[in-house]
Parts: structure tokens; sequence; C-alpha cells
């Protein structure tokens, strides 16, 4: 009886350390982003963080501000 306790917490340690080490080599892997360049300065920033107005793209608000006027 003992042994096959024995047996099923081995297993469980064995598959909890699987599945810790597996979440950490996916966390470690880069994320690809598209980068697009500012219309202003040209600087390239990530498309989900650059600004959006009039179907144009820019890196801060600033440059939107300076772009209209």
């Amino acid at each position: 009886m003992k042994v096959i306790f024995l047996l099923i917490a081995i297993l469980l340690i064995g598959w909890i350390l699987k599945t810790l080490r597996l979440n950490r080599i996916a966390d470690a892997e880069p994320r690809i982003r598209n980068m697009i360049p500012c219309d202003y300065c040209g600087l390239h920033v990530p498309e989900d963080e650059a600004l959006k107005h009039e179907g144009r793209y820019y890196c801060c608000k600033e440059h939107v501000q300076r772009k209209q006027s």
C-alpha cells in the first residue's frame, strides 16, 4: 500500500515539475511585434503601442499635434 502512495507521489511531483518547466520555456520565447515608423519623425515603434490618427501612425501625442498644425 505504501508503495502505491509513493509511486503516486513521485508521478505527481514529476508532472508538476514538467508543467513548471514548460511554462518557463514558453515565457522565455520572444514575441515578434510589427514595427511601424512614426509619420512625423520616422522612429519605429511597435504597432500596438503607436498612436493612430487619420490613418497614420505616430510615436507620441506631441507628434500627432505637430503634424496637425
